[in-house]
């Protein structure tokens, strides 16, 4: 008896951690995708920026004080048929986040996430007065560039942050 008290209280306790973590699934059958937002807990609470279908951006959170963003934005490119996301087309993209003013690319490298070949960028942005280590992971698929975005006070690697890190690895797009 004594061993199922441990047993449930443990699996009570590890409910309980799971649960700080929690996250809203934000789903669009119109460009084909989805993301988890984190909500956050109690201690460092999150809120979602939705609608946000400005300037490309169709979803994203913050921390409440800020120290940390994310977001996913598109940019349509359905009517150029001949679009290649690649280095080159990498450049003309990456100006909204690490343009003249806005802060610097560090590395840009491939990536493969969830079977989408892509390229993630990492820099640094500068963001209502406040500087942040972002990352950037970039796919095409479905004529749209995706655009998974996390910047982040508290790191010098964006994706060293929890909530950022799970915020991008949990980016899909539908079938």
């Amino acid at each position: 008896m004594r061993r199922l008290f441990t047993i449930v209280c443990l699996l009570a306790a590890f409910c309980g951690l799971v649960s700080s973590g929690s996250a809203a699934i934000w789903r669009s059958s119109e460009y084909y995708c989805q993301v988890n937002l984190p909500d956050g807990s109690y201690v460092q609470q999150w809120y979602a920026l939705l609608p946000a279908n400005e300037g490309g951006v169709l979803a994203g959170a913050r921390r409440q004080d800020f120290a940390a963003i994310v977001y996913l934005g598109i940019v349509d490119m359905k009517d150029k048929p001949h679009f290649v996301l690649d280095e080159k087309s990498i450049e003309d993209l990456d100006k909204s986040f690490f343009g003249r003013g806005l802060g610097f690319l560090d590395k840009t490298q491939q990536i493969t996430e969830h079977g989408l070949n892509g390229y993630r960028l990492f820099g640094r942005h500068r963001f209502n007065g406040r500087n942040y280590a972002m990352v950037v992971d970039m796919f095409f698929y479905h004529g749209l560039v995706y655009q998974v975005a996390g910047l982040t006070q508290s790191y010098d690697n964006a994706l060293q942050d929890v909530d950022v890190r799970a915020f991008m690895n949990s980016f899909y797009v539908l079938p």
